[in-house]
């Protein structure tokens, strides 16, 4: 499998939403058109898989540099999260 990039080549932004409708996950729990919480906590899970199968066969420098961006990346969520809350309002 070729490698893609995650950022967009013409604006050098990370290009991970453009795969969401991609995804058979996201597929399967959009062919009802509603999210429920129990797909929620399916797709929790299948993260947690995936990190956990991952984490063993990361140095101990990259498995320090992706914590880091996981840190970061639950900054940004939470972020999001509080600036759709406030635009709710």
């Amino acid at each position: 499998m070729a490698r893609k990039s995650w950022f967009d080549a013409a604006s050098n932004e990370v290009s991970f939403s453009q795969y969401v409708e991609q995804m058979e996950s996201w597929q399967a729990a959009m062919a009802d058109g509603v999210i429920e919480p129990e797909e929620v906590q399916q797709q929790a899970q299948r993260v947690s898989d995936l990190l956990q199968a991952l984490e063993p066969k990361l140095n101990d420098q990259l498995h320090e540099e992706l914590t880091q961006v996981f840190y970061e990346l639950a900054v940004l969520y939470g972020m999001q999260q509080l600036l759709s809350s406030a635009a709710d309002k």
